[in-house]
């Protein structure tokens, strides 16, 4: 009598479980991208990024102060210890001093986020996990082009009220300043869009949902950064809070940043010019309505941008596998099958199970445990 193994018998490999659905996250809830994600990590990630960014500044601070007792003497050390309150930001050694040590945030939190996640480290720039060049040069052009129109448009205004415009008076060691306004304050600016709307943003983001929160409660903390009176304040506060809605609205910090350059540098290039006073810390309601109706205008035409060139504003994230018992995986589904199934075997003896294609669509042969292989006549 001819005797031969069944194609399938008794086992637990051809049970189906439903695939996790995939998810859809904005920028601010890039965090739980991670599936590692905990929710203490953000307090981890800033005691860590405090940490190398103090270690980062102490080091920084004594080679920058022993350069300026080299080239200028000891004398220039006493001058800015005793009296702090009279340094000018256009010397070109204090505008090194207070614009660098502000890049030194970008080494120290990237570091952080190497440690905590979540990856791509990426991720803190946008929803694609890099910075979209493209996009950021677009941006830079458009929001440098508004900034020219406006502050042309103020110096014409200027000019029919009072009938005369002051003189360009370049400050002492102009070029040493041309230099680091074009090298350093775009680094500044792009350091401070990573703490403030990067970090900040997705460390809002992992624990409430709502883009609201993420945009608005960072404010405070950027705007009081800043020696201003209250118009001065609200300008900084505003620009705050289109920076946030454009990196929301956007999907990455490209749009932020253009904005927060274009501003630093013109303002800074005013400065090295004598046609303003960086170290003025008084403003009016006309400098707070010109910069906002400039801000908002680049905020339009950013998102507009964005729109046309198919700039990616969401990421989405495939969850994980569950776990199953007996350390086994889920298989990929097959055409036909109703979704992931057991993918590895059950170890021991026992019946085969469903071999596969074309007998059993989306199931996998292997060897499973239970009673001795089933024997037909």
């Amino acid at each position: 009598m001819t005797i031969r193994t069944a194609p399938w018998g008794p086992g637990p490999l051809g049970r189906h479980r439903p695939e996790p659905a995939p998810r859809v996250l904005p920028y601010h809830r890039l965090a739980h991208a991670d599936p590692e994600h905990r929710w203490w990590k953000p307090l981890v990630e800033l005691l860590l990024f405090g940490a190398f960014y103090l270690v980062l500044a102490i080091i920084f601070g004594i080679v920058w102060a022993v350069g300026l007792m080299a080239v200028r003497g000891e004398e220039a050390m006493d001058e800015i210890v005793l009296d702090a309150t009279a340094l000018e930001i256009m010397d070109p050694a204090i505008f090194f001093m207070l614009f660098f040590s502000l890049v030194l945030m970008i080494p120290a939190l990237l570091a952080a986020r190497a440690i905590t996640g979540p990856r791509p480290i990426g991720l803190l720039l946008s929803v694609t996990g890099r910075l979209r060049w493209d996009f950021l040069a677009r941006c830079l052009l458009v929001g440098l082009g508004i900034y020219a129109l406006g502050h042309t448009a103020a110096l014409l205004l200027e000019l029919a009220t009072f009938g005369t415009l002051p003189p360009p008076q370049p400050v002492d060691g102009f070029w040493w300043l041309m230099a680091m306004i074009v090298l350093v304050v775009p680094l500044q600016s792009a350091a401070e869009e990573l703490v403030f709307r990067g970090y900040l943003l997705q460390s809002v983001g992992r624990w409430l949902r709502r883009p609201v929160f993420a945009i608005l409660l960072p404010v405070p903390l950027f705007t009081f950064g800043h020696l201003y009176d209250a118009w001065g304040l609200l300008a900084v506060a505003f620009m705050a809070v289109v920076a946030g809605w454009l990196t929301w609205r956007t999907g990455g910090l490209e749009a932020a940043i253009a904005l927060h350059v274009v501003n630093n540098v013109v303002a800074t290039l005013l400065g090295a010019f004598g046609l303003s006073d960086p170290d003025a810390q008084e403003s009016t309601w006309v400098a707070l309505a010109l910069s906002a109706a400039m801000q908002l205008v680049f905020a339009w035409l950013a998102v507009r941008i964005a729109g046309r060139r198919g700039v990616a504003v969401t990421r989405t994230v495939r969850p994980p596998l569950p776990a199953v018992p007996g350390g086994q995986a889920w298989a990929a589904p097959a055409v036909g099958s109703g979704g992931p199934v057991w993918a590895a075997p059950v170890p021991g003896p026992g019946g085969w199970v469903c071999p596969g294609p074309p007998a059993c669509p989306g199931h996998w042969a292997g060897r499973a445990s239970g009673p001795a292989p089933q024997r037909l006549p």
